[in-house]
């Protein structure tokens, strides 16, 4: 099935035009082809759960429409995003409580212990943006985002971050913290790619393999 279609064609097109021109410059680990596939996640999983598919549809769409200021200043970008998010969907008509929701599910995809993800639609969207941090993507992404940094795919010293940290600190988590069901069978698989991956890499950089 052709999730991105789907969730492409209930979308407003001029919308989805300038959400498209507000990731030109990111890196690529974070750019439009990321919000692509976050979104094409949101739509498996939303018609899996049954999830309001013009919320969540929206959400996904702008969920990180704020990264590039947040470069620039530091903010957050899932607040930058809700804030932007409020002029561009009043820009479109939308009426105010559908504006609000859709602003808690952005802010949401961020987790913070002060306010993890509620409503079905959050989770969702932050199971999806989890999604595309781990599997044959997720490894992709950390040796990118990597380079975006200027570090090595490959140190001895203890405190130099590389890919291999990046999955042992983080993304061999990922898996445990998602919260729909739907994301959670996705996650198995792709969990297990990653730790054969890191297995084999771990092998080979001392030549044993």
């Amino acid at each position: 099935m052709d999730y991105i279609t789907n969730i492409l064609a209930r979308l407003p097109q001029r919308l989805v035009e300038v959400a498209r021109d507000l990731f030109d410059g990111q890196d690529s680990a974070h750019d439009w082809q990321h919000n692509l596939r976050v979104m094409a996640m949101c739509e498996r999983i939303g018609q899996e759960e049954g999830a309001d598919m013009t919320i969540l549809g929206l959400a996904a769409l702008l969920h990180d429409i704020g990264r590039a200021e947040e470069r620039r200043t530091g903010e957050c970008h899932a607040e930058i995003s809700a804030r932007l998010a409020d002029t561009l969907l009043r820009e479109e008509g939308l009426p105010d409580n559908q504006i609000e929701l859709v602003q808690r599910v952005i802010l949401a995809h961020r987790f913070r212990k002060d306010r993890p993800p509620a409503t079905l639609e959050e989770k969702i969207l932050f199971d999806a943006d989890k999604l595309d941090s781990i599997g044959a993507i997720g490894v992709a992404r950390a040796f990118a985002y990597s380079g975006v940094l200027g570090q090595p795919i490959q140190s001895d010293h203890a405190e130099q971050h590389t890919p291999l940290k990046e999955y042992e600190w983080k993304l061999q988590r990922i898996k445990d913290r998602l919260f729909t069901e739907t994301a959670q069978q996705i996650a198995l698989e792709r969990h297990q790619f990653m730790v054969q991956f890191f297995e084999q890499w771990k092998e080979e950089v001392h030549g044993n393999r």
